[in-house]
């Protein structure tokens, strides 16, 4: 089989970058047999990706989310005369005309449109392609049996043209070496103790009702340390910005913004409890991350992330900051909770791998060419 993979988002540390990343680094041990065709516009590292032949980069001149995706990016596919192209995203172009699948990990951007310049014409764009997607896919990977369900009830997809993969969390978030974390912890110039978040500042992350849950902790002598938030601070979002930077104890709280991966499994180690509040989610591969990490996650109890993170972690009620204060004072002084979410949350993980992913999107692959 020739497969093509869009792999335009390569190297830019966006977790649909990651995905890809992680699937083609995999795919290049398990596959010794097909032939893969890897879209890009420019060179990315597989670090620890083995030399496979069968693997070819093949550069193309069509930027994501632009008017030449649409255009320019049919020719350049068709050119290579693929059997299947996996399209990563919900961005094929609506005028290419050979066999693909997608994957499309949630359905953020039609319950929170966004607030970029021309809203209208992208939240226009926005649903006319990924509605042309799913009409048009062989089959449709998502990333979580929630994500699934919903794709169903938005767009009356029946459910046997969708296939959930999980995603995985890499070895190196298991085995934080203590002083690699206390060297990155120096560098970044935080002190344990500290409760973490990882992730972009958008609206349905709710990073200011964690804020003020921390705000609450602190004002009541409860918890002694900071608040670390690391991750893009979007420039469309301001207001999030000064939500969070307005409560009493903001001198407590440290936006680190992007942190490289390289840095990650350190800073979820160092963590006294990783927290993800957020009203949406296609997977919540950070909860997972700081699972294995071994790091107490107490959780928004939303259906996605009840089903990743299982019973391994503690949830509250999303729109409840008092019920997240009390949720955070629990795992913070309850030493007994803390180790069996320490315990569970590592089983939980190991649950979740990128071998497992590639091996299982490799037979969807087999299946849709009637190859398997």
């Amino acid at each position: 089989m020739r497969i093509a993979i869009d792999m335009r988002m390569a190297g830019t540390g966006e977790g649909i970058a990651r995905y890809v990343e992680e699937l083609v680094k995999n795919l290049s041990v398990l596959d010794k047999q097909n032939h893969y065709l890897l879209l890009t516009q420019k060179e990315f590292d597989l670090k620890g990706a083995p030399a496979n032949p069968n693997f070819r980069i093949v550069k193309v001149r069509s930027p994501y989310y632009s008017i030449a995706e649409q255009v320019r990016l049919p020719r350049e596919i068709s050119a290579l005369h693929p059997d299947l192209v996996h399209f990563p995203n919900f961005n094929v172009p609506l005028l290419y005309r050979g066999r693909f699948v997608t994957t499309i990990h949630d359905l953020i951007h039609h319950v929170f449109p966004g607030k970029k310049k021309s809203r209208w014409f992208h939240r226009a764009a926005y649903r006319a392609t990924i509605s042309s997607a799913i009409a048009r896919s062989a089959k449709i990977i998502t990333v979580s049996r929630s994500t699934a369900d919903t794709i169903t009830k938005t767009f009356g997809v029946p459910p046997e043209k969708l296939s959930v993969i999980y995603e995985g969390v890499g070895d190196e978030f298991r085995t934080a070496d203590p002083d690699a974390v206390q060297r990155v912890l120096n560098r970044l110039g935080i002190k344990p103790p500290y409760l973490l978040f990882l992730g972009v500042w958008r609206q349905y992350k709710n990073v200011p009702l964690l804020a003020r849950a921390f705000d609450i902790l602190k004002e009541r002598g409860l918890f002694g340390g900071e608040l670390v938030l690391a991750g893009k601070i979007d420039p469309f979002y301001p207001e999030i910005k000064k939500e969070v930077m307005s409560i009493k104890h903001a001198n407590s709280i440290r936006a680190l913004g992007e942190v490289r991966g390289a840095d990650l499994p350190q800073l979820y180690s160092g963590a006294a409890g990783f927290v993800l509040p957020s009203l949406l989610e296609g997977f919540g591969l950070t909860g997972i991350e700081a699972q294995a990490a071994g790091v107490p996650v107490v959780a928004s109890n939303i259906p996605v992330l009840r089903e990743v993170l299982g019973e391994a972690a503690v949830y509250f009620d999303p729109h409840d900051l008092n019920d997240l204060a009390k949720r955070l004072t629990e795992v913070l002084s309850d030493k007994d909770l803390r180790e069996r979410l320490i315990k569970t949350g590592r089983q939980r993980s190991q649950e979740y791998t990128w071998e497992k992913m590639a091996q299982q999107t490799l037979q969807l692959y087999e299946g849709v060419l009637g190859r398997s």
